[in-house]
């Protein structure tokens, strides 16, 4: 299974509560140019899992509406993938997934949850460097990953 887990777009800096912060003109075009580099990096996605977050909802609906790569109809919206998400929780679903036979899945979230996710699904911390807008690509087998590579965008 090829994991891609993205954190969201840059964020305005405040709002009355953190789930309500809205993406910038910045963090918009830091997901437009990832939906671009998804076209490129796989021909579809099987699952879509987004944090219930504006920000992260934002992100994915840019990113989907400038990408060629088929989505699924419907997104899975879940709150063990905000902030101080369950990264153990995450890793027995995709293990589920990945039995099932699902191929490619993408995640965005948040830090610090995208950075221990990572760590969770390879065994060990990863040098990821999860800027805004960040897709790290992993190829798992339901036990074990293999951290691919990291996508900044240039921005």
């Amino acid at each position: 299974m090829r994991i891609f887990i993205m954190r969201h777009g840059e964020a305005e800096t405040m709002a009355k509560i953190d789930a309500d912060r809205n993406l910038t003109a910045h963090g918009i075009q830091q997901a437009r140019e990832q939906g671009e580099w998804l076209t490129e990096a796989a021909n579809h996605i099987d699952r879509v899992i987004v944090s219930p977050y504006n920000r992260a909802l934002q992100t994915y609906e840019h990113l989907a509406a400038s990408t060629a790569t088929n989505m699924p109809s419907e997104i899975e919206t879940w709150e063990a993938v905000t902030p101080y998400g369950n990264s153990t929780m995450a890793v027995d679903y995709l293990s589920n997934l990945c039995r099932d036979g699902v191929k490619n899945v993408l995640i965005v979230s948040h830090l610090p949850f995208v950075e221990d996710l990572v760590t969770a699904l390879c065994e060990s911390p990863q040098q990821v460097g999860f800027s805004t807008g960040t897709i790290a690509e992993i190829e798992w087998q339901g036990e074990q990953g293999e951290f691919i590579c990291s996508n900044r965008p240039e921005v």
